[in-house]
């Protein structure tokens, strides 16, 4: 026996006893053949528990990955919606707007005809209003209401108007206010 053998001799006992002198009987118990397919069981079991949790690891990534992926396409698909939303109301501001405008238009225009209505009206009222006088003046004078120039003034022709001659015929004054032609 060398040194070394009995160094590593001495080790072991001092390992398997206690301090109080006995021997250590668990060092002894797993070195025997009974604990072999226990601890080959144990062992496979471990092992495959390993493969198990890897396994579920990957799965578990892959399932992490695709919500990302589901996630940003929502996110794209949430910006697309804004957008469609935005755009949406931008149309519809815009048609308001048209609308706005167009009842303007509308309103300016209604006023206009109003106004152009009365204009009408009036000068509908000075024609009738006219035509009668015309008919007094034809009956005061005398002259057949057929004639088609009832008065005639060669000696005014082409020096005043015909709206100045026409007041004359209904009796009026000649003035030096008169339009000239």
């Amino acid at each position: 026996m060398t040194f070394d053998d009995l160094k590593s001799k001495s080790m072991k006992d001092q390992l398997d006893q206690k301090p109080n002198g006995e021997r250590d009987k668990g060092l002894r118990f797993l070195s025997s053949r009974r604990w072999y397919p226990a601890a080959m069981t144990l062992g496979i079991l471990c092992l495959g528990l390993l493969v198990t949790v890897i396994l579920l690891i990957i799965q578990l990534s892959q399932v992490s990955d695709l919500l990302k992926q589901q996630q940003a396409n929502l996110t794209h698909q949430e910006d697309i919606l804004e957008g469609q939303i935005s755009a949406q109301h931008q149309t519809e501001k815009s048609s308001q707007e048209s609308q706005w405008e167009l009842k303007e238009m509308i309103e300016t225009l209604a006023h206009k005809l109003d106004e152009k209505s009365k204009k009408l009206m009036e000068l509908h009222h000075q024609n009738l209003n006219l035509q009668e006088a015309l008919k007094k003046a034809a009956n005061y004078s005398g002259i057949h209401p057929a004639s088609n120039c009832p008065f005639q003034f060669p000696i005014l022709d082409g020096v005043v108007s015909e709206e100045t001659q026409l007041l004359m015929a209904l009796g009026g004054w000649f003035s030096f206010d008169a339009p000239l032609v």
